[in-house]
């Protein structure tokens, strides 16, 4: 109960922020981690334009809000998330561990992502994303997905690639890559501060493949139940 109470506050709190939640994720890609079993996950990441969209118009945000939550199983997880603004507001994502459990094992993962309700909003992009983890704590990430032509035209194939570090019980770093000019296209940088056990925020920047999109920053709450 006392977990339902929070992650109503939480919601009411960020209500006029805009976000996106995705499963468990490096900056913009999927990463390799799965939310524990039993537990829950609630996610706020704001996208910001770095420059303003047309001329004389002031810098504003770069998506309308979404929710989303994550919840952990064994060996997987899935999660919905909810975009206002939209009328098919409703997307779903799930992932699977199919190899690895400590950091220096080679880990597998297969997924889905960002399946929307109708053919227009539903990306539904399934991947397969592998990592390891050297003696210096560098992981680095490599895998592939495809979605669906009908949201993301033509460039719907794309490598995923990422190297992240956790330097110490508060800080993390992450650089990581999506092929193709799709909506999904981009070159991300972060830089992640744990405040709490539970909790940390994470600081980014992103640049698409798609030169027609204007470069962001990004500001990602992360909060564990």
């Amino acid at each position: 109960m006392k977990k339902l109470v929070l992650m109503v506050c939480l919601f009411v709190l960020v209500a006029a922020s805009p976000v996106t939640a995705t499963p468990s994720t490096a900056v913009w890609i999927p990463s390799t981690d799965i939310q524990p079993a039993d537990k829950i996950h609630f996610g706020v990441d704001n996208y910001f334009t770095a420059k303003p969209l047309n001329a004389g118009e002031a810098t504003g945000a770069f998506t309308t809000p979404t929710y989303g939550l994550t919840f952990g199983f064994k060996n997987g997880e899935a999660g919905f998330d909810y975009v206002a603004g939209q009328n098919d507001p409703l997307y779903f994502n799930v992932k699977f561990r199919l190899a690895g459990k400590a950091p220096s094992d080679l880990n597998v993962v297969a997924g889905v992502y960002n399946i929307g309700t109708t053919k227009t909003t539903n990306q539904e992009v399934k991947y397969l994303l592998t990592s390891v983890t050297d003696a210096n704590n560098w992981r680095y990430s490599l895998g592939y997905g495809v979605g669906r032509k009908e949201a993301l035209g033509d460039d719907n194939k794309m490598v995923l690639a990422s190297i992240d570090k956790q330097l110490n019980d508060k800080w993390w770093v992450c650089v990581d890559y999506q092929s193709g000019k799709s909506a999904l296209g981009a070159l991300n940088l972060g830089v992640s501060y744990a405040f709490a056990p539970n909790a940390s925020v994470l600081i980014g920047y992103d640049i698409y493949n798609d030169r027609n999109l204007k470069k962001t920053f990004t500001t990602q709450l992360d909060i564990n139940f």
